[in-house]
């Protein structure tokens, strides 16, 4: 622990927090197809911040529910009469406002890239989800992610390893129990435990915070059922594996509340964090959960937006479950 963990510490930190912007996808709905439309859409190509550039032809809401983009740029069919006219035209910013701080970094990197040469733009802007720009709104939900899996997880192994320190769970395997069966008897209680939890911080999310509750709360439900198993699972293999209770505490902190604080997207975009170590985000339970709960809650995207992620999720909790069976199995 004194040796590995601070190397550890440094590599995670130290590549994770880039608050710099990166990958961005971005939508383009031009209606006027003029040298003045395609010069803006070159420059944001040749910069390599944007990822994607999608041309567009609405101004509908469904990439921004299914998070495909984070901002679109609307040149109107006027654009041309109004810079003969008046001399400038109105350049329209749509962006998700709820990250504030890639609002921020999004709208002032777009004015200096296309009114670095030119002053001919009115910019404008309409800020979608989160028009007060309140910074809670981001925050709270990936604070719920990071509650549900990391009490889940020190709960359970808590309880396994203390068992096994007073020789009470070798008992069980003396009983004609199955590893699955004793899994599920372990679980059920935290999983009750674990969905009054989550109904206690969205009822303080909503009183304290002003957090909105957009989408289908049953839905929302289902998936805090799917998301609790994912740390139940990492508790109880890490329990069953070192059994003593301070190293499985210490353990299960490393597995839980650090890959949820800095790989899930909670703080920092996951499209800003290295390719390499973006590789590891796609095991991190808190990355699906967070994006179901953002579009959940803020954003109101149903489970037509949400399904990739609910299945990534899925996938990944009952392989933490089974994992996890495999450990008592041997055990037993």
């Amino acid at each position: 622990m004194s040796i590995i963990v601070p190397v550890f510490l440094l590599v995670i930190f130290g590549y994770a927090i880039r608050m710099d912007i990166e990958n961005i996808g971005i939508g383009f709905v031009d209606y006027e197809q003029n040298s003045f439309s395609r010069e803006i859409k070159d420059k944001l190509q040749a910069t390599g911040v944007f990822s994607k550039i999608k041309d567009e032809y609405s101004l509908d809401e469904k990439k921004f529910l299914k998070n495909e983009i984070k901002a679109k740029i609307f040149i109107s069919s006027d654009f041309k009469k109004n810079f003969i006219k008046r001399g400038n035209s109105e350049l329209v910013f749509i962006i998700d406002g709820s990250d504030p701080t890639l609002f921020s970094s999004l709208s002032g990197y777009m004015t200096r890239l296309i009114g670095e040469e030119r002053n001919v733009f009115d910019f404008k802007y309409k800020v979608l989800f989160n028009p007060e720009m309140k910074s809670e709104i981001f925050i709270v939900p990936g604070i719920i992610a990071l509650i549900l899996v990391v009490i889940s997880a020190i709960l359970v192994a808590m309880s396994i390893s203390k068992e096994f320190e007073t020789g009470t769970f070798y008992t069980l395997f003396t009983l004609p129990l199955k590893p699955y069966e004793i899994i599920i008897g372990k679980v059920i209680p935290y999983i009750f435990i674990g969905l009054i939890q989550f109904t206690l911080v969205l009822v303080f999310g909503k009183l304290l915070f002003g957090i909105p509750i957009r989408g289908n709360i049953i839905f929302l439900y289902f998936c805090a059922f799917i998301y609790i198993l994912s740390g139940l699972g990492i508790g109880i293999t890490v329990a069953t594996r070192f059994k003593q209770t301070q190293t499985s505490l210490q353990v299960t902190w490393l597995m839980t509340i650090l890959p949820s604080f800095l790989l899930s997207g909670f703080i920092f975009p996951i499209e800003n964090i290295p390719f390499l170590l973006r590789l590891l985000t796609y095991v991190v339970p808190a990355r699906y959960f967070l994006e179901i709960l953002r579009g959940s809650l803020l954003r109101g995207s149903s489970f037509y937006y949400l399904i990739d992620d609910l299945f990534f999720l899925a996938l990944l909790s009952f392989l933490a479950i089974f994992i996890a069976s495999k450990f008592i199995k041997k055990e037993m």
